[in-house]
C-alpha cells in the first residue's frame, strides 16, 4: 500500500510542475500566481478561495482479436503519431464507457462491434499541445471468429492486423495500452 501512495505522490508532483507552467492565473478571479497545490489533485486560489480539481479524463481502448490477428491503428496525430495502438479514445460527456469504446472502434476502423468484455483498467499521461491530461483508461476486448472489413478513419492513419507473436511492444503508443496488451496476451487465450 505504501508503494502505491508513494507512486501517487510522485505523479502528483509531476502534475503540479506541469500545471504550474500552464496555468499562471486563477480562472475565476484572474489573480496571477495565486494557485497552491495540495500535492494530490486540488488547486486553491489564495485570493478568492476557489478550489479546482485535477481529475482524470476517461478514455477507452479495445483489443479486437480476429483470425488475421489483433486489430491495431496507426496514430495519425500527436501525441505518439506513427505509433500503433488499439482502437480507442476519450469518452464524451455523459457517455457510458462501453458506448464510447464501440463508438471509437467504429470511428477509427469501421468495425461495428455488438459485444465487448471488460479487460483491465490503468492510468496514463496524455500530453496534447503542451498540456498534460491524466487519464483513467478502461480496456475491453472482443474475439471475433471472422476478419472484419476495415477502413482507417478519424485520427487513425492506418489499420493493421498483427499476430500475437509479431507484436513489438515498443511500438505501442501508451504505457497503459502496453500493460493492457501484455495482460491480455498472458490471461486471455
Amino acid at each position: 500500500m505504501q508503494e502505491h501512495i508513494d507512486y501517487r505522490f510522485e505523479k502528483a508532483l509531476k502534475i503540479k510542475e506541469h500545471i504550474k507552467h500552464q496555468f499562471k492565473y486563477c480562472p475565476y478571479c484572474g489573480e496571477k500566481d495565486s494557485l497552491s497545490f495540495n500535492n494530490i489533485k486540488i488547486f486553491t486560489c489564495s485570493k478568492c478561495g476557489r478550489t479546482y480539481f485535477i481529475n482524470p479524463a476517461s478514455a477507452v481502448g479495445v483489443i479486437i482479436e480476429t483470425p488475421s490477428g489483433i486489430v491495431f491503428v496507426e496514430r495519425g496525430i500527436e501525441p505518439k503519431k506513427g505509433f500503433i495502438d488499439m482502437p480507442g479514445g476519450f469518452c464524451e460527456p455523459y457517455e457510458r464507457v462501453e458506448d464510447a469504446a464501440k463508438r471509437e472502434i467504429l470511428e477509427e476502423t469501421s468495425i461495428k462491434l455488438e459485444k465487448i468484455d471488460f479487460l483491465i483498467s490503468g492510468s496514463n499521461e496524455y500530453v496534447y499541445d503542451g498540456l498534460m491530461y491524466v487519464t483513467s483508461d478502461i480496456f475491453f476486448y472482443s474475439k471475433l471468429d471472422y476478419t472484419p472489413n476495415i477502413k482507417a478513419n478519424d485520427d487513425a492513419s492506418n489499420v493493421i492486423f498483427l499476430k500475437r507473436d509479431d507484436i513489438n511492444i515498443d511500438n505501442i503508443a501508451f504505457e497503459s495500452a502496453k500493460e493492457a496488451l501484455l495482460y491480455y496476451i498472458q490471461n486471455i487465450k
